[in-house]
């Protein structure tokens, strides 16, 4: 019996990232990215009561009420940064793996935004209760 498409492809996954995990760097990241994640989330259902209906999230745009999101828009740091993990565990399990400086980039690059994305969740929670 013939093992599925999309089960082939995880066990790959798992088997490279394991192989990469071996490495200090990408070792370091596999365990940074998911705490901050959750401590992300932890944070956000701690504060989730003291929230505004709006909170400042889009800085990019002028400055008054076109900045503001409603809270749950809070989600999309954390969600984004444990995405952008997930999608480089792909790249580097399928394109980098062979080259082991492209991975770590790969894996520091989930790092700093993972990182990044955690301390502007701090300072807006932390800003606006």
């Amino acid at each position: 019996m013939k093992t599925p498409f999309l089960m082939r492809h995880l066990r790959y996954i798992l088997r490279v990232w394991r192989g990469l995990s071996e490495n200090w760097l990408i070792a370091v990241t596999n365990k940074f990215v998911p705490l901050l994640f959750l401590i992300s989330l932890a944070l956000l259902l701690w504060k989730w009561h003291n929230l505004p209906p709006f909170v400042p999230l889009w800085y990019a745009k002028p400055w008054g009420e076109e900045q503001l999101a409603q809270p749950v828009w809070l989600l999309l740091l954390p969600v984004g940064s444990l995405l952008i993990y997930l999608i480089n565990i792909i790249v580097a399990s399928y394109i980098t793996a062979d080259i082991l400086i492209f991975s770590q980039a790969l894996f520091s690059a989930s790092f700093l935004v993972s990182l990044f994305s955690f301390i502007t969740l701090i300072k807006i929670l932390f800003l606006i209760s």
